[in-house]
């Protein structure tokens, strides 16, 4: 067997090592050490004692050099001993000068306030094109260390140097976030319904209509810049908050040109070269890009304006056959996955005004196959014992689509606009086959599945920025965006066949859910807008604002099934592709409608908040804010079907008022060091997802999860306590702890005995938490890095909720612990390596009901490695492995294994060509 390992190694041996002045003789040379930092410092506004970012550090004796101060106005040199003068600028302050000494083994500490320039006369405008990189590691923790709220954050320079191919991936590496089915986030061990996802600050719908997350897949990390973890709260956020606001900023345009092509390929132990399956041969050529080329569509045979009901032979025997006939998933040699990217970004004049864009692309088809075991459990005789037992394939091709679009104008020295679009698409082309013993059935069953899921997101934000007064420190920010996510579900096709363990013979089992073809779109229109305002008085900076966001979502399903009306028992036993041929479309077989009020609804939902806050620097050392927001919230829900045979009706009408308070203090123990304390009360709003009626069948666990229109908002009161400490630009550490109080928490529970699922309040529940983080650079390029969040939550039942199990027992989807380990050797002239180390601990998936155990996700440890190489000056090689330990996933209900299964191991090579 090929030890992937020693072949990377080999390989990296034999890769050339790019260097400015390569000879074809010389030995290659070790990459000189970096001289330690002897100056540090940080330049700032008198007015207002924060730090100024983008100003120009000059050393001006030796030898000269000249840097920009980070995003909050921090700086480090390395100068050897002696004596320099050094000279700091920016627009519209004094330039000011300052004579230093270095000293072997000492470092200097600067602090510089620069004073603002008095104007008399003529205005003489000073024009500074160069700008941070906000995509840098240091940059994120500048941020951080500035930040009114406790966070944190990954930026795109990290990301770079992991295995991480989507905002999924790359959110694994943040302190206490964990991520199931590789794109739903958890913040603080809190599932998805917890998570606030905001797009440049924009709050995102999901496009799922059985799920209440975001799906980070829609994210390649290619358009990222930084993505943050908001874990206290503050006014200016909306006040959907409870384990935390994950925002994702997509990459702005740089300051100078810059161009990159990339290539990837990737392959996985379980699934390349393996005997996968498919259905993409009976359509069309766009399913290689994630598109449907029509063939799955309804067919236009399909009446529009009635059910398929009651009508006469020839019309049914005429529906029927138009349907397309493949159902039998074909075997297929699975290939190694490809990815492309392209991006071209510069700023640049035209005119008198200065112009920035950015554009970047990418496609991404992935191929999968997954094989495990998943059961059904009943209590028989009061012990849990397993009545269904399928052993199961899945084989999926996946294909992403991204494109992002970035404009921005500045009119004058003080005004400057922005416009942005981002498009993604994923498509999902899934087939599916289990088998093995059913006890409800008392046979040995096959079931089979096709199914094909195209999700998309389209987002449009308009910005503006509009400096009043630089002496007030007045500002106006305002956006208006409109984003439309959609999901459609084409033509799944589901058969169930019984087997006679007698003879082997199968039998095509009349029921519904057999013989079933299933239609879905859901579409998602939000659109809205808001305004901030701050102004500086005294030593206070005011903020105001407001923000309306409006979603109008829509469900519409339909479901078909062949019925039996035969009396040759013998054509159920054929293949479905002859069993539901032509022939036998009339006679034997009818198309027959079973679509239920349930398979549609229509839905909005309306926030209108406005809030104030002030951030005031109280002395030297402390800083503190605090705001208040107000919200109105409106949704309304009706469901039902005019092709529905039968179903609920439901009618929700609800609206909410709420003050939501917020305070956090800032304690600067040291120019690197902070305490915080934060203090908000929070909400969480039943999603779509949970209060629809719409039942969604889970073809992998085989069974129904619908919403309850009952359901009531959550309420949170929430507390940090964080010290955290930052030695130089790019190390951290941090301790936290935490609490949180919840009223009438959403859970996903069990509603009977066959393990179907629905939503419910708790009555309370609580969450304390403790985290820890560090990053360390280990002599020249050696850093690494770890973080641990220990969690414990208790959920207190209402007398509605006695039916459940386990009286005691911790919040739905929260992990009691969840752990990060990274070890990196970074040298550009020969490698930068990664090791990457993640677990995440026990947490309930179901919650038990009749005696019924909770279901739980068992621990996962998946440890990553990533080595990325210069071959030349604008060439660079990419190499990385997932999953080394060939884990398997595993969730247990008592002592069974309800579902398992191994996603195997991964590699990925990729080349970037910057030319």
């Amino acid at each position: 067997m090929l030890r992937t390992p020693h072949l990377i190694a080999a390989l990296l041996v034999a890769l050339p090592a790019y260097a400015d002045e390569p000879t074809a003789d010389s030995p290659p040379a070790e990459a000189p050490a970096p001289p330690p930092i002897t100056v540090r410092g940080k330049v700032v506004d008198p007015r207002t004692g924060e730090g100024l970012p983008a100003a120009y550090v000059q050393v001006k004796t030796g030898e000269a050099q000249t840097i920009a101060t980070e995003l909050d106005g921090t700086f480090q040199l390395a100068l050897p001993p002696g004596t320099y003068q050094l000279s700091f600028t920016t627009p519209e302050f004094d330039e000011q000068a300052k004579t230093i000494t270095v000293t072997e083994g000492k470092v200097v500490e600067l602090s510089i306030s620069l004073q603002p320039t008095v104007v008399v006369g003529k205005t003489e405008t000073i024009e500074v094109h160069d700008t941070i990189d906000t995509r840098k590691e240091s940059a994120t923790l500048a941020v951080r260390r500035s930040a009114a709220t406790v966070s944190d954050a990954v930026s795109a320079q990290e990301i770079a140097r992991t295995p991480d191919s989507n905002a999924g991936d790359a959110m694994k590496r943040v302190v206490a976030v964990t991520v199931s089915d590789g794109r739903y986030v958890a913040l603080r061990g809190l599932e998805g319904r917890y998570v606030t996802t905001l797009l440049n600050g924009v709050l995102l719908p999901s496009p799922e209509p059985d799920r209440n997350a975001v799906p980070l897949d829609l994210f390649p990390t290619s358009l990222l810049s930084t993505m943050t973890v908001y874990k206290s709260y503050s006014a200016e956020l909306p006040g959907q908050f409870g384990g935390g606001a994950l925002s994702i900023d997509t990459s702005s345009f740089p300051s100078k040109l810059e161009v990159k092509v990339g290539l990837s390929t990737s392959a996985n132990t379980v699934a390349t070269g393996a005997q996968g399956m498919t259905n993409a041969s009976a359509h069309g050529a766009a399913d290689f890009f994630g598109f449907d080329d029509g063939t799955r569509r309804l067919p236009a045979e399909v009446p529009r304006n009635r059910a398929v009901r009651n009508m006469d032979s020839a019309q049914l025997e005429q529906i029927g056959e138009s349907f397309t006939n493949v159902w039998t998933p074909e075997p297929e040699t699975v290939t190694p996955n490809l990815g492309m990217t392209a991006t071209v970004g510069n700023t640049t004049k035209l005119g008198d005004k200065r112009v920035g864009y950015l554009g970047t692309g990418m496609f991404r088809r992935n191929y999968g196959v997954r094989s495990g075991t998943n059961a059904r459990t009943a209590l028989i005789g009061g012990e849990l014992t397993s009545v269904e037992s399928l052993d199961y394939q899945v084989g999926t091709a996946e294909s992403t689509i991204g494109g992002l679009g970035n404009v921005g104008v500045e009119l004058d020295r003080n005004n400057d606009v922005s416009l942005f679009g981002l498009y993604s698409h994923v498509g999902e082309d899934t087939s599916s086959f289990a088998n093995g013993y059913s006890e409800a059935d008392s046979s040995t069953i096959d079931v089979s599945r096709l199914s094909f899921v195209m999700r998309s997101l389209a987002f449009g934000q308009l910005t503006g920025k509009h400096k009043l007064s630089r002496e007030h420190g007045a500002e106006l920010k305002w956006q208006a965006n409109v984003a439309q996510t959609t999901r459609d579900e084409l033509d799944s096709r589901d058969l169930i066949y019984s087997i006679d363990d007698q003879t082997g013979t199968r039998f095509y089992k009349d029921q519904p859910g057999s013989g079933q073809r299933f239609w879905q779109a859901l579409a998602d229109l939000a659109g809205g807008g808001g305004a901030d305002f701050q102004i500086r008085y005294g030593n206070a900076l005011l903020k105001t604002g407001a923000l309306a966001q409006v979603s109008e979502r829509s469900l519409v399903g339909r479901r078909f099934r062949y019925k039996w009306i035969g009396s040759d028992p013998t054509v159920r036993s054929l293949e479905a592709e002859e069993m539901f041929s032509a022939e036998h479309i009339g006679p034997d077989f009818v198309p027959e409608e079973g679509t239920l009020n349930e398979d549609a609804y229509k839905a909005s939902l309306g926030v209108y908040g406005g809030y104030t806050s002030a951030e005031v620097q109280l002395d030297d050392k402390m800083r503190g804010t605090a705001g208040l927001r107000f919200e109105h919230a409106s949704q309304h829900m009706t469901n039902g079907s005019p092709f529905a045979i039968a179903g609920l009706m439901t009618d929700v009408a609800r609206s909410d008022n709420d003050l939501l308070p917020a305070a956090n203090l800032v304690y600067a123990a040291t120019p690197d060091m902070n305490v915080r304390f934060a203090y908000s009360y929070t909400l969480g709003r039943p999603r779509f997802r949970e209060l629809a009626p719409f039942l969604y069948f889970d073809y992998i666990r085989r069974r129904a999860i619908s919403g309850n229109p009952e359901l009531r908002t959550t309420h949170i009161h929430n507390a940090d306590l964080r010290w955290e400490w930052f030695p130089t630009e790019n190390e951290v550490f941090a301790a936290s702890v935490f609490g949180k109080q919840f009223f009438d928490p959403i859970e996903q529970v069990l509603a009977n005995s066959e393990s179907d699922a629905t939503f419910a309040n708790a009555r309370s529940g609580n969450l304390i938490g403790a985290e820890l983080e560090a990053r360390k650079a280990i002599g020249d390029y050696i850093r690494v890095g770890a973080n641990l969040s220990l969690l414990r939550s208790r959920v207190a039942l209402g007398d509605d909720q006695m039916l459940q199990t386990t009286k005691n027992r911790a919040l739905y989807g929260q992990a009691p612990y969840v752990v990060n380990v990274s070890v990196g050797y970074i040298n550009p002239k020969i490698v930068e390596a990664s090791l990457l180390y993640n677990v995440t601990g026990p947490r309930i998936t179901d919650v038990g009901i009749e005696g019924l155990p909770d279901t739980y996700e068992m621990p996962f440890h998946r440890v990553d490695l990533a080595l990325v190489r210069s071959l030349a000056k604008d060439l660079r090689l990419k190499l990385s492995a997932s999953n080394l330990l060939n884990q398997r996933v595993r969730l247990e209900q008592g002592a069974l294994a309800v579902n398992t299964y191994s996603p195997g191991v991964s590699f990925a090579l990729g080349l970037d060509w910057t030319p």
